[in-house]
C-alpha cells in the first residue's frame, strides 16, 4: 500500500506494458441485416494480480466490451505490467481503490485499442474509441463465455483471433 504522505499514485499510458493474448468476437444480427441500430458500448473487467514488486505490477486481465443493444460482444485477455515509482512490494488492487482499478481497465483498452480496432473492423464488427467508454464495470470472476452468449435463436457471425505472442 501506499501512504496519503507520498505522491499520490498516477496512471500514465507509458507505463503500461500490454499483451494481448485472446480476441473474442461476436455479432449477433437479431434482424439488422441492414442499418446497424445507434448502440452504446460497456467495458466490463476482469482482473487480477500476478505479481507485485518494488515499482511495478502485473495483472492478468479480461476485458468484455458489450453493446447495448445486444448486437454485439467482444472479450480480449492477457497481461499488463505497470511500472511507477508509487507501487511498492505491498500495494495490490484492493489498496489502489476501484476508481484506479477502472482506470487501469481504461489504459488497457487503450493500449490495444489499434489491434481491436482493426481486429473488430476486419469482423464487421464497431470499436468504440477509449474517449467515448464512460464507464467501467468491475466484473468479479468469469462471466458467461461468449459461446455460450451466442446460442441464441437469432441469426449470428463469430469470429476468433487467437494473438501470437
Amino acid at each position: 500500500m501506499y501512504s496519503n504522505k507520498e505522491t499520490p499514485f498516477q496512471l500514465d499510458l507509458s507505463d503500461f506494458n500490454c499483451t494481448l493474448s485472446r480476441i473474442k468476437v461476436a455479432k449477433l444480427t437479431l434482424g439488422h441485416t441492414t442499418a446497424m441500430p445507434k448502440v452504446s458500448f460497456d467495458l466490463g473487467a476482469d482482473i487480477k494480480e500476478i505479481e507485485t514488486a518494488k515499482g511495478r505490477l502485473r495483472l492478468k486481465y479480461t476485458l468484455y466490451l458489450d453493446a447495448n443493444p445486444a448486437v454485439e460482444r467482444a472479450e480480449f485477455s492477457g497481461e499488463v505490467t505497470i511500472t511507477s515509482p508509487a507501487i511498492s512490494a505491498v500495494t495490490d488492487l484492493q489498496a489502489l481503490g476501484e476508481d484506479k482499478i477502472s482506470d487501469i481497465a481504461m489504459g488497457i483498452y487503450a493500449k490495444n485499442y489499434e489491434i481491436l480496432y482493426l481486429t473488430f473492423q476486419s469482423a464487421g464488427l464497431v470499436a468504440p474509441s477509449p474517449f467515448l467508454i464512460q464507464d467501467v464495470h468491475l466484473v468479479p470472476g468469469e462471466l458467461v463465455s461468449i459461446s455460450d452468449a451466442v446460442e441464441q435463436k437469432a441469426p449470428q457471425a463469430e469470429s476468433v483471433a487467437p494473438i501470437a505472442q
